[in-house]
């Protein structure tokens, strides 16, 4: 707040004063929550807790709780514990107006200048204030707090001191010293100290906190997923499947919080979940070690009662010290190193994922002996089936058809006897996930354990987790994904063959990004959370925006961490994959990261698991991609309906979309130009027969006979590109494209 405020009086005054300075005469006139005990002590920490405040903080009780603030603010600034990121303040480095740079503008030693733009620093402050005046100081409100945050200060830097950090959020430093505060408050308790001052910044004490482990770099990862998702059949198949996607997605985002609520602490902790994955920052203490293992064993259990070996979530969790989030020492590895001994230890717990005991259990023979019918969408056959699905396939069912316009999910406690409305499905620890709109949960006023709302739904109904979905639909009008296909071209009507378009697409190389993309002198914690952020804004909001804005005729199956599938009209999908692309780029700003991507072409019966495992394979074909201009490129490409038509996307956006647009010009003007150009593809196909060129010079010649100079130009073109392996690649995909685009219905 305080930063806000110094912003808005172009840098005059001291920003934590300011700060708190609001709370005591803005907000605690208003809201009584800032004038009470509780509400003093978080004024205190607005007003002394930042790591700047050396001199100022010694003058406070050692009990305080903004000593922590203090140590946290540094480790999340990356500048040290007792460091002031405005220790060198100069007027000529500092920019009032400046925007928060992107985080892409250093991967992999890049030094660039991209900002975000964000709204008037006076707008915020509003926003701020209103948001602060309506929301208590809770355990339930932390999260609704998190949320505001986020809104108002996720696009805006932590610094405008052009030396200090200005591609961070302010929300992203604030979450994260939150996140490392708690962690110490916990470490400190556990060591039966009191005294913050003194155990955290004096001589000899200050020194052995700073290499302590007192945090625990958590995460947990979920296997099985492609299995649980793409493998089913059936008529609903695809609703089953956005279903599943959406169920895991809040299954994870549920374990998460139901792990930190064990641990008495908030979403400040949960440095990143999607994707399957979600890593934690965890004090490191005996009853922390205690719960994990708990935790690990009571999911190992309720997987194994309800999944079987189906899906399995592998946990692991490496000690850190303050040295290793502000990586000081071994050469600057110190920070990626935790997260190689974080992957191998996962890597570990995966391949020894179940104890002798459990393995027997699972060859034993089972209570439920009657296999003689299976469900007819996942195929179990252990279980008591309701219309012939099993009861999550069953409940998924239900929920399908109006899961787009559900934006409220309720976590309930799990009843034996639970109401048939909403349709509930499973969740650990004691509870369902249900369903609602939001005029349905506001009648329903259910018993909630938590509750998740997506975009801005559920901001007026109390303490909620808003969470991004990506889940653009475009409407059928209730005729399901065939509706789709029967639109052949959408953007020529009447034309175009009657196909489905599936896409699958993830970001190259993450894991190495997040490993060792950031710089040596620039990694820290906040960084890194700042750069997960950014990915899943962009799959699961920014992604809703392109595909609106291109008004495509397709629908999200699942959009998440760095992952994409989709399914559409097949054209529409091919144009959506490029505007994706485009968006991808201009996002990042500077080509840091890249997309691959595979689209396959299918019939509207065909099975939707082989849909979804023949694209994945394309998108395998195309991370296999490297260029043969000896630039040493790889990946970054696109696989367009087989695995031979494999492209970089400067060749597909540049020669093959421009190409496919040229040849329908031209071929439109021929007489039978589609049989022409079937005739085209089949001795292009067939180049290595000796008598396919000759033929394709004559062929090229009768077709533009007695036509003007501008068309027995284009004769000569083609007979180059047909010669030129490169060139006859580009050419043979805008043929098929042609075909398939110019087919009447």
């Amino acid at each position: 707040m305080g930063e806000v405020i110094f912003r808005t009086s172009s840098g005059s005054g001291d920003a934590a004063e300011l700060g708190a300075g609001f709370l005591e005469r803005e907000v605690a006139p208003l809201n009584s929550n800032y004038a009470d005990d509780v509400g003093k002590l978080v004024v205190e920490q607005v007003r002394y807790g930042s790591s700047a405040k050396v001199g100022d903080a010694a003058g406070i009780n050692a009990t305080s709780l903004a000593h922590l603030v203090r140590f946290a603010d540094g480790i999340s600034l990356g500048c040290g514990i007792n460091g002031a990121p405005n220790a060198s303040f100069c007027p000529e480095t500092y920019d009032c107006d400046a925007e928060l740079r992107k985080i892409f503008n250093i991967i992999d030693g890049r030094s660039d200048d991209n900002t975000i733009p964000h709204e008037s620093y006076s707008s915020i402050l509003d926003r701020i204030r209103e948001g602060l005046v309506h929301t208590g100081i809770s355990r339930a409100g932390i999260d609704s707090l998190l949320n505001l945050l986020e809104v108002t200060a996720g696009s805006i830097p932590t610094s405008t001191d052009k030396a200090g950090l200005i591609d961070v959020s302010l929300y992203d430093h604030a979450k994260t010293t939150a996140g490392i505060a708690a962690c110490a408050h916990a470490w400190l308790e556990a060591q039966g100290a009191s005294d913050y001052q003194t155990s955290l910044f004096a001589e000899g004490h200050g020194a052995g906190s700073r290499g302590a482990q007192m945090f625990l770099l958590f995460s947990c990862d979920m296997s099985g997923i492609q299995s649980f998702i793409y493998t089913i059949s059936g008529s609903g198949a695809l609703k089953q499947l956005r279903a599943r996607s959406l169920y895991l997605e809040l299954l994870l985002e549920h374990i998460a919080d139901g792990l930190l609520d064990r641990l008495g602490l908030c979403r400040a902790n949960l440095l990143y979940t999607g994707g399957g994955h979600a890593y934690l920052l965890l004090p490191n203490t005996p009853e922390t070690v205690a719960a994990l293992e708990s935790f690990d064993r009571e999911l190992r259990t309720w997987f194994l009662a309800h999944y079987r070996t189906d899906l399995y979530l592998a946990s692991a969790w490496v000690p850190c010290s303050p040295n290793d989030l502000l990586n000081v020492g071994e050469d600057g590895r110190r920070f990626p190193n935790l997260f190689r001994e974080l992957t191998r230890r996962l890597s570990d717990r995966k391949a020894a994922r179940y104890s002798a005991d459990t393995i027997r259990r699972l060859n034993a023979p089972i209570a439920y002996d009657d296999h003689s019918r299976e469900c007819r969408e996942c195929h179990r056959s252990d279980c008591d089936l309701i219309d012939g699905r099993c009861p999550l396939c069953n409940a998924l069912g239900a929920i399908s058809p109006d899961l787009v316009k559900k934006g409220v999910f309720a976590v309930v406690p799990h009843r034996n006897q639970a109401p048939t409305y909403p349709p509930r499905l499973p969740l650990p620890f004691g509870a369902d996930l249900a369903l609602y709109d939001r005029d349905g949960y506001v009648r329903a006023a259910p018993e909630t354990v938590r509750v998740y709302t997506k975009d801005s739904v559920g901001l007026d109904i109390g303490a909620v987790t808003h969470i991004w979905m990506g889940d653009y639909t475009a409407d059928t009008n209730g005729e399901g994904i065939s509706a789709y296909a029967a639109l052949g071209t959408s953007l020529d009507s009447g034309r175009g063959i009657r196909r489905l378009g599936v896409l699958r697409a993830d970001v190259d190389n993450l894991g190495s990004v997040f490993i060792s993309g950031i710089p040596a002198d620039k990694a820290s914690i906040s960084r890194t959370v700042t750069l997960s952020r950014a990915l899943s804004y962009f799959f699961k909001k920014k992604i809703n925006e392109i595909l609106a804005e291109g008004d495509w005729r397709m629908q999200i199956v699942y959009s998440g961490g760095d992952d994409l599938f989709a399914i559409g009209n097949w054209s529409d999908v091919i144009h959506a994959a490029v505007a994706i692309r485009k968006a991808f780029d201009e996002f990042t700003g500077n080509g840091a990261l890249s997309i691959s991507a595979g689209i396959g072409m299918f019939e509207q019966k065909y099975p939707l698991a082989s849909m979804a495992k023949e694209a994945g394979e394309l998108e395998d074909a195309a991370k296999m991609f490297v260029a043969t201009d000896g630039s040493g490129a790889e990946k970054n490409a696109i696989a367009l309906w087989s695995a031979k038509q494999v492209f970089s996307w400067s060749e597909f956006i540049d020669v093959v979309v421009p190409r496919a647009q040229e040849v329908a010009r031209i071929f439109d003007g021929i007489e039978k130009g589609k049989a022409f150009a079937y005739r085209l593809m089949e001795l292009l196909r067939d180049v290595d027969n000796p008598v396919s060129i000759p033929r394709l010079a004559y062929v090229l010649a009768r077709a533009f006979e007695g036509r003007g100079d501008e068309d027995r130009r284009y004769s000569q073109q083609f007979y180059n590109w047909a010669t030129d392996t490169k060139q006859r690649a580009y050419l043979v995909t805008a043929l098929e494209w042609y075909a398939y685009a110019s087919r009447e219905r």
